[in-house]
C-alpha cells in the first residue's frame, strides 16, 4: 500500500473511531451533555483530534446522521431490487429498522433522542434525509401498485408515510419506554417485528 494509501485509510479509521465513541457518550449523556473532550476520551484519542476532523459537535452530529441515512437508503435501493410483493418488501425494511435497534440500540437512542424528537440537526437536513428516504419508500409502493398488489386508486406518497412513520413510531415508543416501560430484549424485539409483519401484511399495505 502507497504511503498516501495508508494515510488515508488510517485517517478514515480514526475518523470511524471517533464516531463510533460519539455515539456512545451522546446517547448516554445527551447531545447537550456531551463535550468534544467527553468524546475524545471515549475514543481513547487526542482532544485535538476530534476538532482537525470534524471542526464541531454539530459537525460530528451530522456526519453521523448522513452515515445512517446512506446505509438505511442503500439498503432499502437493494430491497428494491430483491424479488417480492410489495407486503413482503415493506416487511424487510421494517426487519431492518428493527434489526438495527437490535445491533446498535446506542445509535437508534440517539437518533430518537437527539435528532428526531430535540431538533439537535438542522432541520433542512433532517428533512432532505427523511424525503430522499420517502421517496424510495415510494418508488417501492409505486411498483408494488404496477404490478397490482395494491388498488389501482392507492395514494403511494401517504401510505409511504403512514408505513415509515407507523415504524419509526414504534423505534421512538420503545426508546422511550412507551411501548415497553423496561429496556426490551432481543426476544421482545423479535417480537416486535412478527407483529409488525402481520400489521404490514393484514393492513392496507397490500392485498
Amino acid at each position: 500500500m502507497a504511503r498516501g494509501q495508508a494515510k488515508e485509510s488510517q485517517a478514515r479509521g480514526s475518523q470511524d473511531k471517533i464516531l463510533r465513541a460519539a455515539v456512545k457518550v451522546m446517547a448516554r449523556k445527551g447531545y447537550h451533555g456531551t463535550r468534544i473532550s467527553d468524546i475524545a476520551a471515549e475514543a481513547d484519542v487526542a482532544y485535538g483530534l476530534v476538532y482537525h476532523y470534524f471542526g464541531s459537535k454539530e459537525k460530528v452530529l451530522d456526519t453521523i446522521l448522513e452515515s445512517v441515512a446512506t446505509r438505511f437508503s442503500d439498503r432499502i435501493a437493494r430491497i428494491g431490487q430483491e424479488k417480492g410483493t410489495l407486503t413482503e418488501k415493506l416487511s424487510r425494511i421494517s426487519d431492518y429498522m428493527l434489526d438495527t435497534y437490535l445491533a446498535n440500540p446506542e445509535m437508534i437512542h440517539l437518533l430518537v433522542q437527539e435528532v428526531v424528537r430535540s431538533g439537535n440537526v438542522d432541520p433542512d437536513s433532517e428533512m432532505a434525509s427523511a424525503r430522499a428516504i420517502l421517496q424510495q419508500i415510494q418508488g417501492i409502493v409505486e411498483a408494488g401498485k404496477k404490478a397490482g398488489h395494491i388498488d389501482s386508486d392507492t395514494d403511494t406518497e401517504l401510505l409511504s408515510i403512514a408505513f415509515f412513520g407507523a415504524v419509526e413510531l414504534t423505534l421512538t415508543s420503545l426508546v422511550q419506554g412507551i411501548y415497553r416501560s423496561s429496556k426490551p430484549s432481543t426476544a421482545d424485539i423479535k417480537e416486535i417485528r412478527k407483529k409488525l409483519r402481520k400489521i404490514i401484511h393484514g393492513g392496507s399495505f397490500g392485498r
